[in-house]
């Protein structure tokens, strides 16, 4: 628990300094995907409800690749599975830059994901989330870059072996889970009213 403290305190500290440019929020709703790569593909949607606060949710089929360690016996060892997830945050997004055609915006925050992977175990997981998003302003187009370090437990349902591509064990395991995500989205560019 004082991993994902610590994760969340330092994505907010992370982007402080870039507080100086304030504005209202790019778009009042967006939808699209995680696009296709390595870690992660599925739709996502992003949702302001005032100037800077957003909400965002994401279903993947998710790569994990990572260290892990089975809480019973405090063994470590390659966590590596795939499974269909859900991740749910909560963002503060600020602009950073403006151009004539075009706005950047940082954004942190944090948020839960769940689901299971193809062997047949349950996830959990906390994460603190930390990018950028670039919006056209002729466009209904934005693109979004961001990195979602947090902590994850694999367990299973009916208490038979928590298994992976590598490993099977009785109990379940906790594991450094992560994320870079890459997403396009349709933008509704209506503003939202103070």
């Amino acid at each position: 628990m004082k991993k994902i403290y610590f994760l969340l305190i330092a994505s907010i500290l992370f982007c402080v300094p870039y507080n100086k440019i304030s504005a209202q929020a790019p778009y009042k709703a967006s939808v699209g995907g995680v696009l296709p790569s390595f870690f992660a593909v599925g739709p996502s949607a992003k949702f302001f409800f005032s100037d800077h606060l957003a909400f965002q949710a994401d279903i993947m089929l998710k790569n994990g690749f990572t260290i892990g360690k089975d809480i019973d016996c405090n063994q470590r060892g390659l966590v590596l599975y795939v499974g269909l997830e859900t991740n749910l945050n909560f963002v503060y997004q600020k602009k950073l830059k403006e151009k004539k055609k075009s706005e950047l915006f940082w954004f942190t925050g944090g948020g839960i994901s769940f689901g299971y992977t193809l062997a047949g175990n349950g996830k959990f997981g906390a994460n603190a989330i930390v990018g950028m998003e670039y919006v056209f302003k002729n466009s209904p187009i934005s693109i979004q870059v961001d990195f979602r370090p947090g902590y994850g437990m694999l367990f299973s349902f009916d208490r038979s072996p928590v298994s992976g591509f590598f490993f099977t064990h009785k109990s379940p395991w906790s594991h450094f889970d992560w994320l870079i995500g890459f997403t396009l989205r349709y933008t509704f560019k209506k503003k939202i009213d103070n």
